[in-house]
């Protein structure tokens, strides 16, 4: 499991990263793996406030048992196929994905996982983000295929 480590500002939908997050009934942060849907979703509250959410399916946190590969590759396949850039490996998404993208996408991997959660992204930039170059649970035979697939359009 190789990290790297990163801003906020820069995660995008699709990729894989890790990060400390305490929610509401624990006594200290948590360390936890997400597979991002969309980095920044603002909501309008009722008094007129705007608050933003990190979406994404949480693969791992400390305690819990991680994802399965196959789920995972489900999951992948479901969200556009595994893709590689800059090194790093996740679904393949747009980079800018609208309220109404987000929401269509969640009702179609519900059914797929329970592991779907929102955060509050101003808790969430308290702490670092690290991005997670080579997911363990990605299936090996996805990666070499996502590798075979380069190879032959470099040729």
């Amino acid at each position: 499991m190789a990290i790297k480590n990163t801003t906020w500002h820069k995660v995008e939908p699709g990729q894989i990263v890790t990060f400390m997050y305490q929610s509401k009934g624990e006594s200290t942060p948590v360390k936890r793996t997400v597979l991002v849907i969309n980095p920044e979703l603002r909501y309008k509250k009722k008094n007129g406030r705007t608050t933003k959410f990190f979406i994404g399916f949480q693969l791992n946190r400390v305690g819990e048992k991680e994802i399965m590969p196959n789920r995972l590759n489900r999951l992948l396949l479901k969200m556009g196929g595994l893709e590689s850039e800059d090194g790093v490996l996740g679904a393949s998404m747009q980079e800018d994905i609208s309220r109404a993208q987000t929401q269509q996408l969640i009702r179609v991997l519900r059914t797929e996982t329970s592991r779907y959660r929102t955060f509050n992204l101003r808790k969430c930039k308290r702490k670092r983000v690290f991005l997670e170059t080579d997911y363990k649970q990605i299936p090996k035979q996805q990666v070499k295929l996502l590798e075979n697939m380069v190879e032959i359009d470099e040729d």
